[in-house]
């Protein structure tokens, strides 16, 4: 997994790339909102358009490379939430195995060795929606 997962993103390209999507793709209610308070069109549906753009031939370089860094910022926000819900389940009492076993994986090793993955992802610098725009 590691050879193939390309490193989380920084905030400032994932601002970036939410502030060129929503210029570029924001229209009717999304644009206004744009205009006057500066709101980001939600990240599905900026990755949505470009892929629709893509699909009709209209889309740009930089478009699809800042659709594929909300891919992964998104990515990331999933495992920091995954990793969350581990340390819950284990502070409710949840072991390993069980935690294996509810996710298909082959035995709480595999459960403990998944957390301490997640837990590496969790440190690296994220910016979520409530990251202001710089």
């Amino acid at each position: 997994m590691e050879d193939v997962e390309p490193q989380a993103p920084s905030p400032e390209l994932v601002n970036a790339s939410r502030r060129h999507l929503t210029e570029r793709y924001a229209s009717g209610v999304d644009l206004l909102l744009w205009e006057t308070e500066k709101r980001l069109i939600p990240e599905p549906d900026a990755i949505k358009a470009v892929t629709v753009a893509a699909a009709s031939g209209r889309a740009e370089g930089l478009d699809m490379g800042a659709a594929l860094v909300l891919v992964q910022a998104a990515r990331l926000g999933l495992d920091r939430l995954e990793c969350e819900l581990f340390d819950a389940a284990q502070a409710m009492g949840m072991g390993p195995e069980a935690i294996a076993a509810v996710l298909d994986l082959p035995d709480g090793a595999a459960a403990e060795k998944r957390h301490r993955w997640l837990e590496t992802r969790r440190a690296l610098p994220y910016s979520d929606l409530d990251t202001p725009l710089a």
